[in-house]
């Protein structure tokens, strides 16, 4: 059995197969319904108001009940992500308003560089400014966060270094003739331990 599905009141109706979710087979007519945590009951951005065919999806799941409040479930809202068609029939849905729900982090950018677009230059400066501050104290905070033992570790890793590199150097200006020297040295030490 199949199940004629459409969007809005105007939209052509697609059939689509029972036993879908709804955000699969929106996307497979085409619709492309936002889902900020990738259709995982995360969020609600993917939420839509049933208006015909409610007797047609399943029960409500926890995500929907997290995520809806009682007005929203009370207006027919579903989370696409998580109701599943399960009867044959006319089902039409409405995606739910970026006012009405969340907005996702995409919908989020895209407003940014509308508004940012928008200012003068001088403002622009004055942002991107703002930013870089905001950006270096996060930063900062980040570093200060580390646990104090792994800070102690890395300078321990970069003293051991230095010391290696300065013998490194010492070695290499000392002239051969030392070399032999310190080498006979430690020879002659070795042998008045050992008498």
């Amino acid at each position: 059995m199949s199940v004629n599905l459409k969007f809005g009141t105007d939209g052509e109706p697609s059939i689509v197969a029972e036993g879908s979710y709804l955000w699969d087979a929106a996307r497979r007519v085409g619709m492309r319904l936002p889902a900020e945590c990738g259709g995982t009951g995360q969020c609600d951005t993917c939420a839509v108001v049933v208006n015909e065919g409610m007797n047609l999806l399943s029960p409500l799941t926890e995500a929907e009940r997290k995520h809806l409040n009682a007005e929203r479930l009370a207006m027919n809202e579903r989370l696409a992500c998580q109701v599943k068609i399960e009867r044959a029939g006319d089902l039409t849905v409405t995606p739910v308003p970026v006012l009405e729900r969340d907005e996702t982090t995409e919908e989020t950018v895209d407003d940014f560089r509308r508004n940012f677009r928008k200012l003068s230059l001088d403002k622009k400066f004055r942002a991107l400014a703002e930013f870089e501050v905001v950006t270096a104290y996060q930063a900062l905070n980040a570093i200060a966060g580390v646990p104090s033992y792994i800070g102690g570790k890395i300078v321990e890793v970069l003293a051991g270094r230095g010391r290696t590199l300065d013998a490194r150097e010492r070695d290499a200006r000392r002239p051969a003739d030392h070399e032999a020297n310190v080498t006979d040295a430690n020879v002659n030490t070795d042998e008045a331990f050992n008498k």
